[in-house]
């Protein structure tokens, strides 16, 4: 009976130091992907910690009101002075000059550093007068951040398939469909990567647009209704001819339809008239 007890008591022993060993080596394993879990925020910060500073895309748009003589000029200096300012990086997008019975008018639209934009602001309104301004910003972080997740997902699928081709062991036709996909891979990369750096030229440049006008009164004083009228006389002549013109062309097909149907309900109604007529003398 002791004999039994001492060896089931060593076979206690054995499998204690078994249950012990066990779970020191799933420890030892788990250590290094409990590490990487750890350091996994670490390496990539959420996005919602950056400044809502940093995502916000400005626009300014003004409306400046100067002479007649001014004006072309004005606009041609402000062309020329978004040119020359290299430290603001400043690109003219657009620029416009017309001259609607003899009231000149122009715009310009450029793209340029947030600190370059009160210097051009102060140019245009020289010896003019400033009558509205309007900024307005948008929101870029959802799309900064969605451009960012994909840039890393593609970057990281990019790199698994590269580290598949190094593989010896790969077949041909295996070899031919991961250079394929990798090529989709790079290509939808590139395209993501442009365009989070349009996204970034957005949020670290500013639109500006500039309206030159005439001042109110000038509009008032060039304005002629008859001799406005005198001048479009013909013009409105000649198209109200051509709208009666257009009218008849329309209504003649139906007049095909529309007399006939007229001539037979004149029938319709006279024999109708008859019927009642003789039933009346019979009765």
């Amino acid at each position: 009976m002791s004999h039994n007890s001492a060896l089931l008591g060593f076979a206690s022993f054995i499998l204690i130091l078994g249950l012990v060993g066990c779970s020191r080596k799933e420890t030892a394993e788990l250590a290094p992907v409990q590490m990487a879990a750890m350091t996994v925020p670490a390496m990539a910060p959420p996005v919602q910690g950056r400044r809502r500073a940093d995502t916000l895309a400005y626009e300014h748009v003004l409306s400046i009101e100067m002479g007649r003589e001014l004006l072309p000029t004005r606009l041609r200096e402000i062309e020329a002075a978004c040119h020359a300012d290299s430290a603001s990086n400043c690109t003219v997008l657009d620029v416009a000059l017309s001259s609607n019975q003899d009231l000149p008018s122009g715009n310009i639209r450029m793209r340029l550093a947030p600190g370059g934009v009160e210097p051009i602001v102060a140019l245009a309104s020289k010896d003019g007068e400033v009558t509205s301004r309007t900024t307005s910003a948008e929101d870029l972080a959802e799309p900064v951040a969605d451009a960012e997740r994909q840039i890393a997902l593609l970057t990281l699928h990019r790199d698994r398939l590269t580290e598949f081709m190094k593989n010896k062991d790969i077949k041909i036709e295996q070899l031919i469909t991961v250079s394929k996909e990798l090529a989709s891979v790079q290509s939808q990369l590139d395209s993501t990567s442009t365009q989070r750096a349009n996204l970034r030229r957005r949020i670290d440049t500013d639109l500006l647009t500039i309206n030159l006008s005439l001042p109110r009164q000038d509009y008032t004083s060039e304005q002629t209704p008859v001799r406005d009228a005198l001048r479009s006389f013909g013009s409105d002549f000649r198209e109200a001819v051509g709208m009666v013109i257009r009218f008849f062309a329309v209504l003649v097909p139906w007049l095909v339809v529309i007399l006939p149907g007229l001539f037979l309900l004149r029938l319709f109604w006279q024999w109708i008239g008859r019927r009642l007529a003789r039933r009346q003398q019979a009765v």
